[in-house]
């Protein structure tokens, strides 16, 4: 399976299902067969990458490593010296 999106304002027919299409809104899993490369390859469909995550919502999602971290600050401190 390819992960694809429409080219911006192009509606794409599904294979074996010409009224329902592949638009630039959503992308959208298709089987690798001759029908979706040669649409690729047309340049109707783009593969599609999803976003990559931004360095600030890396840091959120993160969980502490530091076993300090789960200390309060004065026993942090002391476990230093």
């Amino acid at each position: 399976m390819i992960k694809v999106i429409a080219r911006q304002g192009i509606q794409v027919p599904v294979e074996g299902h010409p009224d329902r299409y592949i638009t630039d809104k959503e992308a959208v899993d298709v089987p690798e067969t001759a029908y979706w490369l040669r649409r690729l390859r047309d340049g109707d469909l783009l593969p599609y990458a999803e976003p990559a995550k931004s360095a600030v919502t890396e840091a959120a999602d993160a969980k502490p490593s530091d076993k300090t971290a789960d200390k309060p600050a004065a026993s942090a401190a002391k476990a230093d010296k």
